[in-house]
């Protein structure tokens, strides 16, 4: 094992928490202090769209994304967080159905890397997600943080995440207001992008208790936004008798002009936006009463869900101590007046909405590292006790009217982790199996609940009566982790499964679907080695794929302290990278400035300098394939193979076999 001094040994990584929003992620680490710290992106910015674009072969993410959506809509997506877990639900791109999973996990990669900028390579992460989430949106983001190369510590809940980061600070200050030895009741109010959540917790000292949760995965500030995109498109149709949302770029920049009227109209009482359609322009003035007309019901729909928590904890507000705002769609005035009118006193806006989720996921990870006696910095102690946002049950018969029911084990808002079982009985007589068909939702009747899997009894013994006992017991972890076990005891058979969902078969690779959406040929890139190379390949194939995962493992040793010996190719691969990223900056900013000028004397500067410097990028990238190249080849012959760089060296091996026979 390698010395704490060993310059070949890896540098310990941080704990690191990934807000990963519908409208924007946001990524925060633990500082030397045990401070967590949000870490900005490459432009600088601490909060980094949710968007991406696929052109020009790069993967383009945040906020130039967002400028090109309107150029070409084609190739852009954003929103896809509301999307995870269904499979079905493919977003069209570049003319590719592309799984949710697949482009959150574009996004993760992004922000890793720009994380790696800074902090060196990362590999282990907590990821955030709606406290409303279900259990196959939680297994569908821990696919994508796998797809992106992370290792998932754990899901936690956003709301659980915002009120680990507020027990933290509220610990560091004098101010905090709170009694000794008394636990503290917190409501988190989250209305974030694209989903919304209100759980109560309770906190005493290091002891995070949740007590109830509920929400809409499909309620956000982009449905606020999208209704005043509807009202001003509305209006200029009424005028011209044209409807701006019937072109794709016209409805992306009319989306961009309404969230920043959204924006305006939180600081100042009305703003004035631009629409532009078929070549007219016209402008709208909007107010902020208007605003909060055209959007009362959305509002209202927050107002009840917050109730009903209440209700469902079997509290009232002035057993509630604060009320944390979470979420950048928290800053509209109404949503602080509507909490100051339902709860009596003002919401507390202490912490950082847009930050403050990210930072409670680095604490958490703290923990999680520190459990598994990983060095951390200051790791703070953390018990946290969630509850399942939705009921499991499974599928059985009613004895009255013989239709199906979801007859529930696991109430919404059970403390986890918990154990149950219910008895229930056989249908009929001589049943050979026994089917327990599982269930999540709080519907009564199972067609309109999620199927979770099964757990069947087999080849039972002829001649059972109908009526026979069958018991079935839950055992649901604090990760999320479903066993069900059924068991028969008058004839002493059982079965018993871990509820897992199935695994798409899309989401193997998502070098593969890069390659599909820039228009790559896909052997360039993919690191499936058994699917592109046969055992018949011929040499230069070989060579190609081996070249290949040289790259690829230079691409991550450039990044880590090397050995004294590799510091001279290591160094050169940087500056070559460096000088790639320098390339692509500038070519996005011609890029950009083509794209919104229209001063012709602009337009004949900058046409002529487009193609030069889409060929600066070429030879750049050329520069830095051959650069990292070189490092991963002197890596593998150095016997420089930390934990980062292990999983190239099974394939990198089996190709130099195969070209020594």
């Amino acid at each position: 094992m390698a010395s704490s001094d060993d310059p070949s040994a890896p540098r310990p990584q941080p704990p690191v928490g990934i807000d990963l929003g519908t409208t924007y992620s946001v990524v925060a680490y633990l500082d030397p202090s045990g401070r967590p710290t949000t870490l900005p992106n490459l432009a600088g910015d601490l909060l980094t769209p949710s968007a991406m674009a696929f052109e020009d072969e790069t993967v383009i993410v945040g906020k130039e994304a967002v400028k090109g959506s309107t150029v070409t809509p084609e190739a852009f997506a954003e929103g896809f967080k509301r999307d995870m877990g269904r499979l079905t639900c493919h977003r069209p791109v570049n003319g590719q159905e592309v799984p949710p999973e697949v482009l959150s996990a574009f996004l993760l990669e992004r922000l890793r890397d720009d994380a790696e900028e800074r902090l060196g390579p990362i590999w282990q992460v907590v990821i955030t997600v709606p406290a409303f989430f279900d259990e196959r949106r939680r297994k569908a983001t821990q696919d994508a943080g796998r797809l992106a190369g992370l290792e998932v510590l754990d899901i936690i809940n956003e709301p659980t995440a915002a009120a680990v980061a507020f027990g933290y600070n509220t610990r560091r200050s004098a101010s905090a207001g709170q009694e000794p030895g008394r636990p503290q009741r917190l409501l988190v109010y989250d209305l974030g992008g694209g989903t919304f959540d209100v759980t109560i917790l309770e906190i005493d000292g290091d002891r995070f208790r949740t007590v109830a949760t509920d929400g809409d995965v499909q309620l956000g500030g982009r449905d606020f936004d999208q209704r005043l995109v509807d009202h001003l498109a509305e209006n200029f149709l009424a005028e011209h008798g044209l409807d701006p949302r019937s072109d794709p770029a016209d409805v992306a920049q009319l989306r961009i002009n309404a969230q920043e009227a959204k924006h305006a109209l939180s600081e100042r009482r009305k703003t004035t936006v631009v629409v532009s359609h078929h070549g007219i322009r016209m402008r709208q003035e909007v107010t902020r009463e208007g605003f909060e007309d055209l959007v009362q019901d959305l509002l209202g729909r927050t107002e009840s869900t917050t109730s009903l928590v209440l209700r469902e904890a079997g509290l009232e507000w002035d057993q509630i101590d604060r009320v944390l705002l979470v979420g950048g769609s928290t800053r509209m005035p109404m949503v602080v007046e509507m909490l100051r009118e339902l709860t009596g006193r003002p919401p507390d806006r202490s912490q950082s909405a847009d930050e403050v989720v990210a930072h409670g996921a680095a604490l958490y990870a703290a923990m999680l590292m520190a459990r598994d006696k990983k060095p951390v910095p200051q790791a703070a102690t953390i018990d946290l006790i969630n509850v399942n946002s939705h009921s499991l049950g499974v599928v059985g018969l009613d004895p009255k009217t013989g239709e199906k029911i979801n007859a529930v084990l696991i109430p919404k808002n059970t403390p986890l982790p918990c154990h149950k079982t219910k008895r229930f009985q056989t249908a009929r007589a001589n049943q050979p199996n026994v089917q327990v068909a599982v269930v999540e939702g709080e519907s009564p009747r199972p067609e309109y609940c999620i199927a979770l899997g099964q757990c069947v009894i087999r080849d039972l013994p002829p001649g059972l009566p109908k009526g026979t006992p069958v018991e079935v017991e839950f055992s649901y972890a604090a990760n999320g982790r479903l066993s069900v076990a059924a068991r028969i005891t008058s004839v002493r058979q059982s079965a018993a499964v871990q509820i897992e969902r199935k695994q798409s078969d899309k989401l193997d690779d998502l070098e593969a679907w890069r390659c599909k959406l820039l228009g790559i040929p896909e052997t360039e890139s993919d690191d499936d080695f058994e699917d592109l190379v046969p055992e018949d390949a011929d040499r230069a194939t070989l060579l190609k794929r081996l070249d290949e995962l040289y790259i690829r493992l230079g691409a991550r040793a450039v990044k880590l302290d090397v050995p004294l010996e590799l510091e001279k190719s290591r160094h050169a691969a940087e500056t070559a990278a460096e000088t790639l990223h320098q390339a692509e900056l500038h070519q996005a900013r011609l890029a950009t400035a083509r794209r919104e000028t229209t001063d012709p004397r602009e337009i004949a500067q900058l046409d002529p300098q487009i193609p030069k410097a889409n060929l600066a990028v070429q030879h750049a990238k050329t520069k830095s394939r051959f650069a990292h190249l070189v490092l991963g080849r002197d890596c593998v012959e150095a016997n420089f193979t930390p934990l980062e760089l292990e999983r190239f060296l099974p394939d990198i091996r089996q190709l130099r076999r195969m070209l020594a026979e």
